[in-house]
């Protein structure tokens, strides 16, 4: 047979592979009689550095006071907010405040133009004199001084129907003698009648005529009052947070003219969630963390709305800030403890107990003189506690430092003199 060059580099493939799984057998016959007197003497160590003792500080999960606090955020809101409108029209004479300006209740804000409201006063008070000339009123003299039977109409035809009345009693007592006919003496009792009819309508008339001028003179009072309504005025002491218009502007009735607030108090108003609403109530202090003021600032619940906001699942709550100093301005957010129950306790260790890892939490035990691990459920934090919601029970002791604990038999343990239970023996164990 003949042999080709890739036939030979084949042969000679399959002896090195040969040769070396033979060198591989005997290594690994050299390495497991060496080795096995190596683990024979590891297994025999292997127990005594289990068995090490361990001596570890401890501290006693006991309850302690912890006050139940309730933790919302808001925002800082005025006490008023008033959009200062027209209540008549008319084109903007001067705007006598800008933003910031501080104003006291009454205090002048913006002027219209009055010289139409002065034309309109005028024409309203010479109404008024007409009317009152009408009826009689001399100058000087009240409107409720007026008696409408002592009106000139009225006496007029009170003299006249006087003397309708002389005339057919006249005629009545001639009626029998055959001096005057019988169509005289009705004619004078028809003019009885007429002169009776002109007097009651001369009184109505008159009576009309008060009326008129008391229409006259609310005329006039309306005419006065919108002259004073052409400058507009604050409402309450405050600070003019916008300004909308100014000199030479028309505005109509209604129009905004500024935007004038109440800040002094502020109110701090903030959304409770639903499962902490049941605890709030009004009078309850609260401690207010403000954005840029390092020191808290103490307040106390004042209003309470009456229903959750559905949407948000919330109840919305104010409380007063004194803003007497004008340091706080609307709008700024704050943080806010609202202290629920001041009596409550409950169970807590210390922080460096609690070993935290891939969002698991858990301290290490020790009992009957062995530390293990245990998961808990932690809640609040506060003054280096954390409150521990499940997974311990009063009285049972943890490993202070939790990254340092480890399972096994512990023999020395020392109680943290600081812990309640700190009275307690100082070693546990062998």
């Amino acid at each position: 047979m003949r042999r080709t060059p890739v036939f030979d580099r084949a042969i000679a493939c399959r002896t090195a592979l040969g040769a070396a799984m033979a060198l591989a057998v005997c290594c690994c016959g050299l390495t497991v009689g060496c080795g096995g007197q190596e683990s024979a003497e590891s297994q025999s160590v292997a127990p005594a550095a289990a068995e090490e003792p361990q001596s570890v500080t401890v501290v006693e999960a006991t309850l302690r006071p912890w006050p139940r606090v309730v933790r919302a955020q808001g925002t800082l809101i005025e006490d008023e907010y008033a959009l200062l409108g027209a209540k008549v029209a008319g084109r903007v004479k001067a705007v006598l405040v800008d933003i910031g300006s501080r104003v006291e209740a009454g205090q002048p804000v913006a002027e219209l133009d009055s010289e139409d409201f002065d034309l309109i006063v005028q024409q309203a008070e010479a109404q008024v004199q007409q009317a009152r000339a009408t009826v009689g009123l001399k100058p000087g003299v009240p409107d409720d001084n007026l008696n409408p039977m002592k009106a000139p109409p009225v006496l007029q035809e009170w003299a006249m129907l006087e003397e309708a009345r002389l005339n057919a009693e006249r005629v009545k007592g001639l009626a029998g003698r055959g001096v005057l006919t019988q169509e005289e003496i009705q004619a004078r009792e028809s003019a009885l009648r007429v002169a009776e009819a002109r007097y009651a309508s001369s009184l109505n008339g008159v009576q009309s005529q008060i009326a008129a001028l008391k229409l006259r003179r609310a005329d006039l009072a309306v005419a006065v009052q919108n002259r004073e309504y052409a400058v507009l005025r604050a409402p309450f002491v405050g600070v003019i947070q916008e300004k909308h218009v100014a000199p030479g502007s028309y505005v109509n009735v209604g129009q905004p003219v500024a935007a004038l607030v109440r800040t002094n108090p502020l109110r701090f108003r903030a959304g409770i969630p639903e499962r902490s609403a049941v605890g709030v109530d009004v009078g309850q202090p609260l401690t207010l963390q403000l954005e840029g003021r390092p020191d808290p600032v103490q307040a106390r619940i004042s209003r309470i709305s009456p229903a959750l906001d559905v949407s948000s699942r919330s109840l919305i709550i104010e409380a007063d800030v004194d803003n007497s100093s004008g340091q706080f301005r609307t709008g700024l957010f704050a943080e806010a403890d609202i202290l629920v129950d001041s009596d409550q306790a409950t169970l807590a260790v210390p922080e460096d107990c609690v070993v935290s890892f891939g969002g698991v939490e858990k301290v290490w035990t020790v009992i009957d003189g062995k530390a293990a691990p245990r998961l808990i459920h932690t809640g609040r934090r506060d003054d280096k506690l954390v409150e521990v919601i499940d997974g311990l029970e009063p009285g049972e002791l943890v490993v202070a430092d939790g990254d340092q604990g480890r399972e096994g038999v512990v023999q020395a343990v020392r109680i943290d003199p600081d812990s309640p239970g700190g009275d307690r023996a100082a070693l546990i164990g062998g």
